[in-house]
């Protein structure tokens, strides 16, 4: 019974969609594609926010880099004095564990303390730094996106077509359907 009604509702969903596309509204829809990334790394001003936002990422990449591998020094350092900690309580055993071996423990364990609040701060560091590059991102292609959208609009309607959609979405299309050109040279004011 199941396959019965399913198969009853895939032919009325072709049949529907078969008279749709025989209706003179739906015959008349004209859609293009245009692939905005490639209009985006097209253009000048396209071209320029991707130079100011890879040199910011670069800045700050650069500077998480140096903390990481101060970090990582500080790691190696305290994983040593751990080691020499262990092998001395090991050659000494329990009763030979002086004052002076408990002191360097309890520093080293306030040591080990401080350093996982600073792989903490670091942390919270890359987030921030992950965030304000997605913020700047956006701020900067932001306009370039309004006027590539602008662009669109005026290239669809110059050539009669009823829907843009965005190429990464469109699974196929022929070349003559693809505005993406016509609108980087619009960016580009040719």
């Amino acid at each position: 019974m199941r396959n019965t009604w399913n198969t009853r509702l895939i032919a009325f969903g072709l049949l529907a969609a078969l008279s749709l596309a025989a209706t003179p509204a739906f015959a008349e829809q004209k859609i293009a594609v245009v692939d905005l990334q490639r209009v985006l790394l097209s253009t000048k001003a396209g071209k320029a926010a991707k130079s100011k936002f890879e040199s910011l990422q670069k800045r700050k990449r650069k500077a998480l880099k140096r903390r990481d591998s101060a970090l990582k020094k500080q790691e190696k350092a305290l994983m040593q004095e751990r080691r020499e900690i262990e092998g001395t309580l090991r050659a000494k055993g329990p009763k030979g564990v002086t004052r002076e071996l408990q002191q360097r423990a309890q520093i080293f364990q306030q040591k080990v303390q401080t350093f996982q609040k600073e792989v903490l701060l670091f942390q919270q560091t890359q987030q921030k730094a992950l965030k304000e590059l997605a913020k700047k991102e956006a701020q900067l292609l932001k306009p370039i996106e309004d006027k590539i959208k602008k662009h669109i609009d005026a290239v669809a309607k110059a050539k009669g077509f009823t829907m843009v959609l965005s190429r990464v979405a469109v699974v196929y299309a022929v070349a003559a359907v693809d505005i993406t050109a016509d609108v980087s040279k619009r960016m580009n004011g040719k």
